[in-house]
């Protein structure tokens, strides 16, 4: 087993068990359910992305944002499903 498909597993459950993690938070609410996603940048403190505010190219500066306002768990099940797709590449 490639280490890409061992990688993409580990990334695809976490992501699962965060969606997970937030469904029951989103039921644990009084009155009607409302689903919170948790974002990159609710876990990194800002003061370790403001580089990104630095980068002189509008495109790529825009993308670092749009990836970093992104839901968590949906970052880590396609970042797992494009190991997966790599590691098919690589093995041989």
């Amino acid at each position: 087993m490639s280490k890409y498909y061992v990688i993409g597993g580990f990334l695809c459950i976490g992501g699962l068990f965060m969606m997970l993690y937030q469904a029951i938070s989103s039921l644990m609410t009084a009155g009607e359910i409302i689903w919170q996603p948790l974002i990159i940048m609710d876990v990194i403190d800002a003061k370790y992305i403001k580089w990104i505010d630095n980068i002189s190219i509008d495109s790529i500066q825009g993308f670092f944002q749009y990836i970093l306002s992104m839901n968590l768990s949906m970052v880590l099940i396609v970042t797992g499903i494009a190991l997966f797709i790599i590691g098919g590449f690589v093995e041989k």
